[in-house]
């Protein structure tokens, strides 16, 4: 019968308990709290298992957690089938296979498990951030399986000073640095696919970004997002900041709490046509993943992307959601004119306003009506308002049933969402048509790459009147209160509001980002017509995809060819001490008797250097002891002790050498 096997030493323990611990944390960004909470207990509990020594898990506590974290996973997501539901398995999985993990066997597949569950976290998020983070993740595996290499037990450091972390660590560095060069071979000329070879059903809710309703305080979580959610490449110069005005999705219909966006059907082709005259604008966006179908676009659009519908709003719709990264080019006409004449139903629907909502502002706007009658007076008397007696803050107070009514008339304290809505009340009130417009304002331009990047904290949300014989007209409130916002973005009208640091960190994200953009462009978006297009320098319009399997060969082939001469040369520039120390031997022999021939053994090479009697009677019988010393330790045993080869060393570095007289 075969012994059994050993258990896992502390310092193996830490290893592999480091790897899955990365494993998990690569997941917790779209975990929910109660669930990484449950995993990050099992890890827990697997370290003072350890620590204490204890056998095994009973077998009822194994069918417990089943239990629970089956019942925890059903209540989160009422399935088990997606990205989500998946990864959530997956982390539970894997730390209940390091709490009964014991030996080097259970080891080596929870370090497997481990592999995919953080490279599944890939499903989630691509950035190159989060990527240089999964190979941290990957360096601790690498490290760990290092760690479970057998050594001898004559090797092993006591327990009075234990080996340092480092080496691991290092190794494992320097096998991900010999495997970039060959996964660099594999990204650029493995054959891709038109479309994946299979898709994962899309959480819902799991990305940010512009709705299709607004109410208060709904956009308040975008504007604190310094994440990014697009970038743009022009055509031709940037248009001036107060032109920024990136269009969403149009909220027409109110019912006193909520703006929902109306269906306005699609634009006939020649809408929004500029009226003035003036030359449209080309441009490429590189949208975020949303999980939404709304593409920007500046006001307003005259070209459209593939596979998008223009409404009559002006307004964006992708035929499908955007779950991952999204370049499209379109073109727009700053100054235009849509919808002069308006129609019937879309008038009642732009003047409506819900009964028993917001009586004060119904009246004020009435009494707009009766004492001004003129349209734009009207306008402007709503400007002034907001000019004289507002502010713009992102930390508003709450508001009550009557929103509008608590903001004009008790608080007078908002950001965009607040003045669009108001303002749009307001006109209707007045007898105006007029409906909010969600999107973006403004932007940072990169002038290293001359792209503009637009960021989640741009959101803005601003107004549009109907004015007979000029169709359409932009109204933005919150420029009344706060010029800034638009002038100058949304960071300087809040910067007052902001921890310095926040300020100067983003400025510094806003600098780098061309990282960032260049990692979309080159890695993120590296598709099959892409692929295709590798060879354009060289004259060769595309490449078929035979060519591209010949080419995957010839360079992997290459750079396994350098990578195993590298290893060869790193082998003999770093010999272990043991033969190391031999050949230093052999050579201060050569140099008084005869050379070892290549082909010779140690014991050969003894006796016919005891036949040469070259060398005196004591230096020969040293020279025949430390001969038979190193027979002993190369041979012997698997691994020589170490004591012993540091002997054996210093006694061939003292070696001198004496002939006979």
């Amino acid at each position: 019968m075969s012994a059994a096997a050993p258990a896992l030493t502390s310092r193996q323990f830490a290893f592999i308990g480091a790897a899955v611990l990365a494993a998990v944390l690569a997941h917790a960004p779209h975990l929910p709290l109660v669930i990484m909470v449950l995993v990050l207990a099992l890890v827990a509990a697997s370290w003072l298992r350890h620590r204490r020594g204890d056998i095994a898990l009973p077998g009822w506590g194994k069918l417990a957690l089943i239990a629970v974290f089956a019942l925890v996973l059903v209540a989160q997501y009422r399935s088990v089938i997606g990205r989500e539901p998946g990864s959530a398995l997956a982390c539970a999985m894997l730390a209940s296979k390091l709490l009964e993990t014991r030996t080097r066997r259970d080891a080596l597949a929870a370090i497997c498990f481990a592999s995919f569950t953080l490279m599944s976290a890939l499903l989630f998020d691509t950035s190159l951030a989060f990527t240089l983070a999964t190979f941290g993740g990957v360096m601790l595996l690498l490290a760990a399986m290092r760690e479970l290499e057998p050594r001898p037990a004559a090797t092993a450091t006591p327990a009075s000073s234990p080996r340092p972390y480092w080496p691991a660590l290092r190794a494992s560095m320097i096998s991900l640095a010999v495997a970039a060069p060959l996964a660099l071979c594999g990204f650029l000329f493995i054959p891709r696919l038109d479309s994946p070879l299979w898709r994962t059903p899309v959480d819902a809710g799991a990305r940010t970004g512009i709705s299709d309703t607004m109410s208060p305080g709904s956009v308040q979580n975008l504007l604190l997002d310094d994440s990014a959610a697009f970038r743009v490449g022009f055509d031709a110069a940037l248009p001036s900041r107060v032109q920024l005005y990136w269009r969403g999705p149009v909220l027409t219909d109110f019912d006193g709490t909520t703006w929902r966006r109306r269906e306005s059907g699609i634009a006939r082709p020649e809408a929004g046509e500029s009226a003035a005259g003036s030359g449209a604008i080309g441009y490429e966006v590189t949208l975020e993943a949303s999980d939404k179908p709304w593409l920007f676009a500046l006001d307003v659009p005259v070209d459209i992307p593939a596979e998008t519908l223009r409404g009559r709003d002006m307004s964006l719709v992708r035929r499908r959601p955007v779950t991952e990264l999204l370049r499209y080019r379109a073109r727009s006409v700053l100054d235009y004119r849509i919808d002069q004449s308006l129609p019937p139903g879309l008038r009642r629907a732009t003047l409506a306003l819900p009964d028993g909502f917001n009586p004060r502002s119904v009246e004020q706007g009435r009494a707009w009506r009766n004492e001004l009658r003129d349209d734009d007076a009207i306008v402007r008397a709503a400007l002034e308002l907001f000019h004289n007696a507002f502010f713009y803050t992102l930390s508003p107070p709450p508001l009550g049933r009557d929103s509008v009514d608590d903001f004009l008339f008790g608080t007078k304290r908002g950001f965009c969402e607040h003045y669009a809505a108001a303002f749009v009340v307001l006109m209707r009130a007045a007898g105006i048509p007029a409906r909010v417009v969600t999107g973006y304002q403004g932007g940072y331009f990169n002038q290293v790459g001359n792209y503009l990047l637009v960021r989640q904290s741009d959101a803005h949300a601003w107004a549009e009147v109907w004015r007979a014989g000029h169709g359409w007209v932009r109204i933005d409130p919150t420029a009344a209160v706060s010029p800034q916002r638009v002038e100058l973005g949304a960071q300087a009208a809040t910067l007052g509001e902001r921890a310095w640091y926040r300020g100067w960190l983003l400025a510094a994200r806003n600098q780098v980002d061309l990282i960032n953009r260049g990692w979309n462009s080159l890695v993120v978006q590296f598709d099959a017509q892409r692929q295709q297009s590798l060879l354009q320098p060289f004259g060769i319009d595309r490449i078929e995809p035979d060519t591209l399997l010949w080419l995957l060969i010839g360079a992997s082939s290459l750079m396994l060819g350098l990578a195993t001469l590298w290893a060869m040369r790193a082998a003999r520039r770093h010999a272990a001490p043991l033969d190391a120390a031999y050949d230093a031997l052999c050579r201060k022999l050569a140099r008084i008797t005869t050379a070892r021939d290549a082909s010779e053994g140690p014991r050969d090479y003894a006796r016919r250097l005891g036949a040469t009697r070259v060398l005196s009677e004591r230096c020969a019988n040293e020279i025949q002891r430390l001969l038979a010393a190193y027979v002993g330790l190369r041979y012997a045993s698997a691994f020589a002790p170490s004591a012993a080869v540091e002997e054996f060393t210093r006694s061939v570095r003292r070696l001198r050498l004496q002939t006979r007289n």
